[in-house]
């Protein structure tokens, strides 16, 4: 596909990033000399200098015969003028990032149609809806539906209390055959596709495919603990907090607001009906020793400020909250974050990537979900009957190194796959992909006969 990205910021960049090792024709468009140069020196790509809400910018990319247009700008009003530009140009599917809730509603004055667009993703109500289904699921990383939601991908990480702790998969396999493991995320940062003989150990992050039905024993399994989730502490009365807060106020029995800024406060608790919202700052001892901050159940540092999420996480874990989420803007700060143990790390703009690579994979691949921020992936195919792996078994598919089949679903029976099970015109087909191998999968599973 001819794609153009327009912000050549952190989404910017990894879009392209991403799309550009896929084989794609890629041009990056910002208005930002240094941040061109930068793409124009690491990618294979055409980086172009100017400011694609005018015509000429657009043309000189040659938005007329563009396949796709993503502007992704810092600005929701140069998105937006993007979009209608690319739209009237001739470009055949325009992607907007839009922050402002009263454009990116479902019932917005402006629909997607009204502004070019195909589709509208909102950052904020990517990352709230996310953090919402992790403190109602409290143990785990990661949460995606496949096959209408019938089967579930969950990321969980093993407990020191797991009875998991030491054994090999193969003979979890045998004892608890419910449930497939496709991934394990060392602590080191390494994510390997397991084998019978490699063993589960404390703070592995593992990744399996289950059924709904099954979802609560497999729960108890990876994180015995039964203490449920009752009372939340949010700080930061950003728009990601009060988005979130709004979302959990009426689910829990206590949700609790934090900020510094009494303004920011102040306009939090007048947009919020049960939730509690308090002026204060978390590195006050006494602040948080009179307010029970330490009681929380579940705490999330969402400032928007990085270094302050992760120290004040820091603090919350030694007064001894377990449950945590941290909000990272930057990337860059992944590494350190993940060696820390302290819970949940979430990056919006990551976040953002996935939602997008998502939607522009729809029309060959039912659902796709990004398995933390490695770039592996998890993929879900509708095998039609002219479709080249149709009528083939598991084993004679040849699967490339660094993927699997994860799981079948034929009808409403759940298929755990061997060796010798047959993939059928119909079935839905969910597979298990490192990074290196995401394209080979592609490319098996979208050959015809």
């Amino acid at each position: 596909m001819r794609i153009i990205i327009v912000g050549a910021g952190v989404v910017g960049y990894h879009l392209a990033e991403r799309l550009s090792v896929e084989g794609h024709d890629i041009s990056v468009v910002d208005a930002r000399p240094e941040l061109v140069r930068r793409i124009d020196e690491k990618m294979n790509v055409l980086a172009i200098a100017g400011n694609a809400s005018t015509p000429t910018v657009l043309q000189r990319a040659k938005a007329e015969n563009a396949d796709l247009v993503i502007a992704v700008t810092n600005h929701d009003n140069t998105n937006l003028v993007v979009s209608l530009l690319a739209h009237r140009m001739g470009a055949r599917k325009v992607v907007l990032r839009l922050r402002d809730d009263e454009l990116s509603a479902p019932d917005s004055i402006l629909p997607p149609a009204d502004i070019g667009a195909d589709f509208v993703i909102n950052p904020i109500a990517t990352t709230a809806d996310l953090l919402e289904r992790l403190v109602r699921n409290p143990g785990a990383l990661d949460v995606a539906e496949f096959a209408d939601g019938k089967l579930l991908l969950w990321g969980y990480e093993i407990s020191r209390e797991s009875t998991l702790c030491g054994k090999s998969l193969r003979d979890l396999h045998l004892e608890h055959g419910k449930f497939l493991i496709v991934a394990i995320a060392r602590p080191n940062g390494t994510l390997v596709i397991p084998r019978g003989d490699d063993e589960l150990r404390a703070h592995d992050h593992v990744y399996a495919f289950i059924q709904r039905k099954d979802y609560s024993a497999f729960r108890d399994l990876v994180h015995p603990e039964k203490e449920p989730v009752e009372r939340v502490v949010i700080e930061g009365c950003t728009r990601l907090g009060v988005a979130l807060a709004r979302r959990l106020e009426t689910r829990f029995r206590s949700v609790v607001m934090v900020d510094k800024d009494l303004e920011r406060a102040e306009a939090a608790s007048e947009s919020l009906d049960k939730a509690l919202v308090l002026h204060g700052d978390i590195a006050d001892p006494d602040f948080t020793e009179q307010n029970n901050i330490g009681n929380a159940d579940f705490y999330l540092a969402l400032t928007g400020d990085d270094q302050t999420n992760l120290m004040h996480a820091l603090l919350i874990q030694k007064l001894g909250v377990h449950r945590i989420a941290v909000q990272a803007q930057e990337p860059a700060y992944l590494p350190v974050l993940n060696t820390l143990d302290l819970g949940v790390v979430v990056t919006p703009r990551l976040l953002t990537v996935n939602a997008i690579l998502r939607h522009i994979r729809r029309g060959r691949v039912l659902q796709v979900s990004q398995i933390g921020e490695s770039g592996a992936e998890a993929r879900e195919y509708l095998i039609g009957e002219s479709s080249e792996v149709a009528g083939r078994t598991v084993k004679e598919l040849s699967m490339p190194k660094g993927s699997l089949v994860g799981s079948i679903l034929r009808s409403d029976l759940v298929v755990t796959p061997r060796g010798d099970t047959p993939i059928l015109p119909g079935d839905h087909v969910i597979i298990f992909a490192l990074p290196e191998a995401v394209s080979k999968v592609e490319k098996l599973f979208s050959r015809k006969r």
